[in-house]
């Protein structure tokens, strides 16, 4: 029996959703985003087909001109062992190089093994971890409800911010966009361009502390939180003032940690009893293939 390849479409939806429902028990973003991912015309969403059946499915996008994404990369439990994510993976590649990619950059969950293998197998290096949380705000939260001095940042003074911080350092320049992590150098303006909410903390003029928040498209109820650095007191203050102000909805967060080190976000969301999947270890994982 041979796998064929061919465009996902509009038809396919009932057994794309069919096959997400396996995935991270029924909590796969990808029914979120399918809509999005068809009305894309500069990326390709390609299925693999066994006996008229559609057994797997993955979505290439575009992070940057010559910087190609890929992301969903899916098999069907039932039909695992049969080479699909190896025969889409291998597909992707050549598309993305025919398309003009220099690279190509996806991320993972660290028990992902299969995928894992697959990719790096490709010549996927990993570049980058995160932690990964989240956390329903309380619309009756008990956290005090101070009149602090939180100011919103403009976009320019958020750039400069970002580029010096150690957050970004420690995810080796790459921002988080929820499960998308963009190479900072490449478009500054860019990666920070998505961003609803900047908010921060100044002293004597200058900005000490600072967080970035945004809204999905298509997402309901949920926030990302896509950076924070500062002082640790300056950080409290600022998630106080998210909270308040994301109240009944869900904040999820990408935080950069690399063995013992992790931003100092970290531990402060922690003590906000923020849940998260590996016990505060690297979770994500980012890789990139160079094509030049």
């Amino acid at each position: 029996m041979t796998l064929i390849l061919r465009p996902v479409t509009e038809q396919d939806r009932p057994r794309i959703l069919a096959i997400s429902a396996q995935i991270w028990d029924g909590e796969d973003y990808v029914p979120e985003q399918f809509t999005e991912w068809l009305a894309d015309r500069d990326g390709e969403v390609i299925g693999a087909e066994l006996d008229g059946v559609l057994i797997a499915f993955a979505r290439r996008t575009w992070l940057h001109p010559g910087h190609a994404w890929f992301e969903g990369i899916r098999t069907d439990p039932a039909f695992r062992g049969r080479g699909a994510g190896r025969t889409i993976t291998k597909y992707l590649i050549e598309s993305a190089r025919r398309a003009g990619a220099e690279k190509i950059h996806l991320s993972t969950y660290i028990e992902n093994e299969a995928s894992i293998h697959i990719i790096e197998s490709h010549g996927f290096r990993r570049v980058a971890s995160f932690a990964t949380l989240e956390k329903e705000v309380s619309t009756e939260s008990d956290e005090d409800d101070e009149r602090d001095d939180v100011v919103d940042i403009s976009h320019e003074e958020t750039v400069a911010f970002v580029d010096r911080s150690y957050f970004l350092a420690l995810g080796q320049r790459r921002f988080p966009r929820g499960w998308r992590f963009m190479p900072f150098d490449l478009d500054p303006l860019e990666a920070t361009a998505r961003l609803g909410t900047r908010i921060g903390i100044r002293r004597s003029g200058d900005l000490v502390a600072l967080m970035c928040l945004r809204q999905p498209v298509g997402a309901e109820g949920g926030t990302v939180l896509n950076f924070a650095d500062g002082r640790p007191d300056d950080l409290r203050r600022l998630l106080r003032h998210v909270h308040r102000l994301y109240a009944g909805r869900t904040i999820a967060v990408m935080v950069p940690k690399v063995g013992e080190r992790e931003a100092a976000l970290l531990p402060i969301l922690r003590a906000f009893n923020y849940k998260t999947w590996d016990d505060y270890a690297p979770a994500v994982l980012v890789y990139e293939l160079d094509l030049s």
